[in-house]
């Protein structure tokens, strides 16, 4: 079988922080449940279990350590799954299990796709909705939506679709519906302003334009030089030498720096330690609190007793 080629070539930002939270919550209220509701049988997709094996595309495999469901929207997404390929249609819903490799958006016989992604994290929800059209992924707002019967549902849905029978369908059906009516008058806030730039000005070098761009989509993942290489099309010696040359910063630091202001930024909304380290690309919880200490001048625990939000 063939591995296919780039996936995502650039990434755009879909909306800003003050219109995400509306934005989510009119997809929701204007197509997603309409379309969820007109279903007799909703039309689950879960890992696929064969032996057989598909190459990975070229991207960055995502492996996240908790459950996230997908609801396409509109089009149809190619994704890439326990090595296989397999086709996901509109009004498709995505089970994906905690650990489970898997590589959205690849190139499908259709050019164009939009998805809510709903992931729950240790006592949270987090929400976005991306497009994907011709190579460009338009990423919108992460909202984090605070509601503990909704946190309560995405746990229901997966110990269901763990355990099912001939009644799980329909039954995570109702889970669903019910779990994305709470979110339109949940209390929701936008949870990471993904392209904040450090003072990057549009007339800055393109190639450092493309570099944090390429950061900013992909900070909470394992990043290759190799990766940010083929993604800016340049050596990866030039890319080093001419990067710190226009802005005084190594690759490393700068991807350091992004992650620890997004660290920041979720640990005032009172997300554990260890969840932050992970969805800020640091597989080792530890060894994070170690960088954000030297980064921030006190451990991160320190920091979100000062500066998170009461409950």
């Amino acid at each position: 079988m063939r591995a296919f080629g780039s996936v995502i070539l650039r990434e755009e930002r879909m909306d800003t922080a003050e219109e995400g939270v509306e934005r989510l919550r009119q997809v929701i209220a204007q197509q997603i449940l309409p379309m969820l509701t007109s279903y007799r049988t909703l039309y689950l997709l879960a890992p696929p279990q064969t032996d057989e094996w598909v190459p990975p595309p070229t991207g960055i495999i995502q492996r996240h350590a908790f459950l996230e469901l997908g609801i396409v929207i509109d089009g149809v997404m190619g994704m890439w799954w326990r090595g296989q390929l397999i086709s996901c249609p509109a009004g498709a819903v995505l089970v994906i299990p905690p650990r489970c490799p898997h590589l959205p958006h690849v190139p499908s016989q259709s050019s164009t796709h939009r998805v809510l992604w709903l992931t729950f994290p240790p006592r949270q929800c987090i929400a976005h909705q991306c497009a994907w059209r011709d190579g460009v992924h338009f990423l919108g707002t992460y909202c984090v939506v605070d509601d503990e019967e909704l946190i309560h549902l995405g746990r229901s849905i997966w110990r269901e679709w763990c355990h099912q029978d001939e009644h799980s369908t329909l039954i995570v059906h109702g889970y669903l519906l019910a779990l994305l009516g709470r979110m339109l008058k949940a209390p929701t806030h936008p949870a990471v302003p993904k392209y904040e730039r450090f003072g990057i000005s549009p007339e800055a070098d393109p190639l450092v334009q493309e570099v944090y761009r390429f950061l900013w989509g992909n900070y909470h993942r394992p990043i290759k030089l190799a990766d940010l290489s083929r993604a800016v099309a340049y050596s990866p010696t030039y890319l080093c030498r001419r990067f710190r040359q226009r802005t005084g910063e190594t690759l490393w630091q700068a991807l350091r720096r992004i992650r620890i202001e997004v660290a920041k930024r979720l640990l005032t909304l009172n997300i554990s330690v260890a969840t932050v380290a992970e969805m800020v690309g640091f597989s080792d919880s530890l060894y994070f609190s170690k960088v954000f200490a030297k980064e921030v001048g006190m451990s991160p625990t320190v920091y979100q007793r000062q500066c998170g939000r009461k409950r």
